[in-house]
């Protein structure tokens, strides 16, 4: 259940008792801009992203500490719009749930070509340099030219692909990730090096065990008839050349392809398995699809010279794209896995938050009828510090505090409107002459905010008196040159001679 408090009892509360409250608190009635930019700056502290909704001048403080901040294009005044980083022109709430919708679906689109993106480089690195290695002549399997072609798979066109899926409601069901959340989540990269392996292990075996495999030693025997010995041996070595530029083109043909059903698998993020969701309402992907399964084909059969390939036939093309659909199943595979196995690397990986503490109570505080009252005095008004102006048992756990809660509050007002245009202190102040004439400027507002803050200057004489009443009549002020004192019942006393 939920936690409804009202704004004086929520500003009553301790540090620690804010933090176990917060994350049930629902309603906070009766709050003033302070509790607001309060439970802001909390909830900030606690590591949650906050967004805050406003249209008056006085939700400029809670919108301009939160990470995002609404305010309203029609209703709202100007100085909420410039302390907000979205101004809903329509007035509509709607507006937000929309923004989120969009915000999540662009989140998605850079985490999804994230994962494609890695995949293609773990392995088009690995597979490059291991097969200029290994070969005696220190020539890669794929040559510049379609390593180019590679990248504008990997960069140009699997980007608008992927980029280009439409948000669906179903972004809405899940939980917003916390401020310490990876880009590349733990899912992402079982899911990058799961890939990766099945595409190394693939293009390996076909580049190092093709030729056995698919029988392309074996020179058929038509090539021997009407030959001497000689011109045999020429025409098998030749024979084998040429199968061996075949299958460096099918170990072409197969990369190409794995990237290509990969991008299908990369279409989800998380661990459900239909992989093809809404890929019918998303235009662009079908379409980039079939540019690139026929851009593969063109260059395969009609590359030559260029892209280093030779023509491949019909058995051939099915070998490379039998192998590429593998993608789709071990995708399927590894994401039955559950991250749960992993333990502690998922959580290092993930960075998961410690499980926060359980609610207060409040036995300590004053009852209903006395919490609005009470309150309201200022917090270093109402200590039980020495030197306090209110003594007694007002608030507990108070003593900490050592400066006037009307000055800090003022300071961090300044500091919000010193950041919005057209406030009389510019952000961009133009030289050391002006910061008297700036101060002297926020007088008037530093001792409006410090009296309606409950706070007036104590003199070093004079009687003091205390009433119970309200806390206006609990102030005491006095004038040091006059020796006149104001008592509690709002009398005049008049010092004696003798008097200090």
């Amino acid at each position: 259940g939920g936690i409804i408090m009202e704004g004086p009892k929520f500003r009553a509360l301790s540090i620690d008792e804010m933090d176990a409250v917060i994350p049930r608190l629902q309603v906070l009635a009766r709050s003033s801009p302070e509790d607001k930019k309060i439970l802001v700056g909390r909830l900030k502290a606690m590591g949650e992203i906050v967004a805050v909704t406003g249209d008056g001048t006085n939700d400029g403080p809670a919108l301009k500490m939160s990470d995002v901040g609404f305010s309203m294009g029609i209703a709202g005044t100007e100085v909420a719009k410039e302390a907000s980083a979205i101004v809903l022109m329509d007035d509509n709430f709607s507006s937000i749930v929309k923004a989120i919708l969009w915000g999540r679906s662009v989140n998605d689109a850079v985490k999804k070509f994230l994962q494609f993106q890695l995949t293609v480089n773990v392995t088009a690195v690995v597979l490059t340099f291991v097969t200029a290695v290994v070969s005696s002549e220190q020539k890669p399997v794929m040559s510049a030219v379609q390593l180019l072609w590679v990248n504008l798979i990997m960069d140009t066109l699997a980007a608008l692909a992927l980029a280009t899926d439409p948000p669906t409601l179903d972004l809405l069901d899940r939980q917003p990730e916390p401020r310490t959340a990876p880009l590349i989540s733990f899912t992402m990269w079982k899911m990058i090096i799961g890939q990766a392996i099945l595409q190394l292990v693939i293009t390996f075996v076909l580049e190092y065990a093709g030729m056995d495999i698919l029988n392309y030693d074996d020179v058929p025997q038509s090539l021997r008839e009407g030959r001497t010995e000689e011109e045999f041996l020429r025409v098998s070595e030749a024979y084998k050349g040429f199968k061996r530029q075949e299958l460096n083109s099918m170990v072409f043909n197969t990369f190409v392809f794995l990237q290509i059903f990969n991008e299908i698998n990369c279409r989800r993020l998380d661990s459900h398995l239909n992989i093809f969701s809404g890929i019918h309402r998303n235009t662009y992907f079908m379409i980039i699809f079939v540019i690139m399964v026929l851009f593969q084909a063109i260059i395969i059969q009609f590359g030559g010279v260029a892209f280093a390939t030779e023509p491949l036939n019909g058995t051939q093309w099915a070998i490379c794209i039998l192998l590429g659909t593998l993608s789709i199943p071990v995708g399927v595979i590894i994401r039955l896995i559950p991250d749960e196995i992993f333990g502690p690397l998922k959580r290092w990986i993930d960075h998961a938050p410690a499980p926060r503490g359980g609610l207060p109570t409040f036995d300590g505080y004053p009852a209903t009828n006395e919490i609005g009252r009470v309150n309201s005095i200022p917090a270093s008004i109402a200590s039980n510090r020495a030197g306090s102006m209110v003594g007694g048992n007002a608030l507990p756990g108070r003593d900490g505090l050592v400066w006037n809660s009307a000055i800090t509050k003022v300071r961090s007002e300044l500091s919000v409107f010193k950041a919005l245009r057209g406030g009389r202190l510019s952000s961009d102040a133009d030289g050391q002459e002006r910061h008297a004439l700036h101060a002297g400027a926020m007088v008037p507002s530093l001792v409006a905010t410090s009296v309606g803050a409950g706070w007036m200057p104590r003199g070093h004489s004079g009687s003091q008196e205390f009433g119970s009443a309200s806390p206006r009549s609990s102030m005491v002020g006095s004038r040091a040159g006059t020796g006149v004192s104001v008592r509690a019942g709002g009398s005049v006393s008049h010092p004696t001679p003798g008097q200090g």
